[in-house]
């Protein structure tokens, strides 16, 4: 929409207006200095006449809003600062999401392949598995929406929508000579970012992706559960989770550091300190160990930190990836949003470790596997009995290295790989068809790429035998 000269003029004033208020209310620093802003006026009414020179000057109509987004942008890259970043509108809302865990929507996993929006898995019991979408689908259609040659993130824009909605999708699916329909019930999806299991009858393994909303809440759920198996020792797997929110980065420590001891410090960038936090409740306490590596970042590190400062645990890996920045997130609404890095935080016994890490107290550095030499998987064609090629050579090599094919590695698609991908298929929880097709493909090249991390994982065991030493001391104690 197009506005008059001095209407637009009166939006740009009340947006630089909003932008610095909304600046001072999220940021406690910036508040406690507002005084300094009075120095910025002269700055702000530039900006404000630049705006309209261009309004009034440019040779064709420009859209306010996308030269207050340009200013925005601009304003957040001088800081230099990898950690303060300007959304658009769509970045806002699919970082909104990520953080809280939480989102409207059909619950699948989508990639881009070639040009095809394709399933990588539905999530369970959500409304698109319930409505019989199968992993390795292309989304060809969205309601009237053409999605293939689309971005992933605009794609992602028409099949969310608001809870009790509807979309109907239009599916390509392998094997299929007509395009599928499926009518979906949007829902609240939950993005749960715990795995875990007990180990050995005795061990409870928890591996935490991120820390979203939902961190928390679903730790204390395994927590339980391990109670009720009456384990000895808690194995905590932070290896490549990237960080998230402050408040559940507290609230995880708080489980594993005693009560009444430092969790992290906020400071200044002089060193001041803004706030030191506690733990305030105490949970039963377990011997622990938890694993690190270079993936691990921002408040996986406070937790560490926390941990390893208070002498709570004994923690495993390789150097983390020192990321001790504090951001905070102010929304503009149809302008987008941005974060900026607001703070600092160290460790409880006061260390910085921003761009250096936490250095384990036991280096386990992982295991380098070389993968055997395959054949190529070709442009992926649907693989039957009577088939021939490399193609068929490299999946039979695949499968004979995952355990599930015995026979001679001859190229010739027969009985025997017929039954050795139909029992692939099965043990991967993938429809049963005993013919290779894309989810197939996509499947064995990952089963393939994590054999040796799940048969290798060298930093696990020594976890492990670390936890069964605590439990021996135990016994001989008494």
């Amino acid at each position: 929409m197009r506005l008059h000269k001095k209407t637009r003029i009166t939006l740009v004033s009340f947006v630089l207006a909003a932008f610095l208020l909304l600046a001072l209310l999220n940021n406690p620093i910036a508040a406690a200095q507002e005084a300094e802003q009075q120095d910025l006026e002269a700055e702000m009414k530039f900006l404000k006449a630049l705006i309209h020179f261009i309004q009034e000057n440019y040779y064709t109509d420009v859209d306010t809003d996308e030269l207050i987004k340009g200013a925005c942008k601009g304003i957040i890259e001088s800081l230099e600062d990898p950690y303060s970043t300007y959304f658009s509108p769509r970045e806002y809302t699919d970082f909104s999401e990520q953080a809280s865990g939480t989102y409207s929507g059909i619950g699948v996993v989508i990639t881009k392949k070639d040009k095809y929006i394709v399933v990588v898995s539905p999530m369970p019991d959500g409304p698109a598995a319930r409505a019989g979408i199968e992993a390795g689908d292309r989304i060809i259609m969205a309601d009237d929406k053409e999605l293939t040659g689309m971005d992933l993130s605009e794609a992602a824009s028409y099949i969310k929508g608001p809870k009790g909605t509807k979309v109907t999708l239009k599916i390509m699916r392998e094997g299929e000579t007509n395009l599928l329909t499926f009518t979906i019930e949007r829902d609240e999806i939950e993005i749960n970012p715990v795995d875990y299991r007990v180990i050995d009858n005795q061990i409870g393994y928890i591996r935490l992706m991120d820390f979203n909303e939902h961190a928390f809440d679903h730790i204390i759920e395994a927590l339980y559960e391990f109670e009720l198996w009456q384990v000895k020792g808690i194995l905590l797997d932070l290896r490549n989770n990237p960080g998230g929110l402050l408040d559940q980065a507290f609230k995880v420590a708080d489980i594993f550091v005693p009560k009444g001891k430092t969790i992290v410090k906020i400071v200044r960038d002089e060193g001041e300190v803004l706030e030191e936090l506690k733990s305030v409740k105490q949970y039963k306490q377990y011997p622990l160990v938890v694993l690190v590596n270079g993936g691990s970042a921002s408040a996986s590190e406070i937790v560490a930190g926390a941990i390893q400062d208070n002498g709570a645990g004994t923690i495993i890996g390789t150097k983390t990836f020192g990321k001790a920045t504090v951001q905070k997130t102010v929304n503009l609404g149809k302008l987008g949003g941005f974060k900026v890095t607001v703070a600092r935080y160290q460790t409880p016994a006061g260390r910085d470790i921003n761009e250096v890490g936490i250095q384990p107290d036991v280096v386990v550095e992982p295991l380098k596997v070389q993968l055997p030499e395959f054949a190529p998987l070709g442009d992926m064609r649907v693989l039957k009995k009577g088939v021939i090629g490399l193609d068929v050579y490299g999946v039979q090599q695949r499968l004979k290295y995952l355990g599930y094919y015995q026979g001679e590695e001859n190229g010739i698609y027969d009985q025997s790989t017929a039954r050795a991908v139909a029992d692939f298929q099965a043990a991967n929880n993938l429809p049963v068809k005993g013919y290779v097709d894309e989810a197939t493909y996509r499947l064995l090249e990952k089963a393939v790429q994590e054999k040796p991390h799940k048969r290798d994982d060298v930093q696990l065991k020594k976890a492990l035998e670390i936890l069964r030493q605590h439990f021996d001391k135990k016994v001989v104690n008494q």
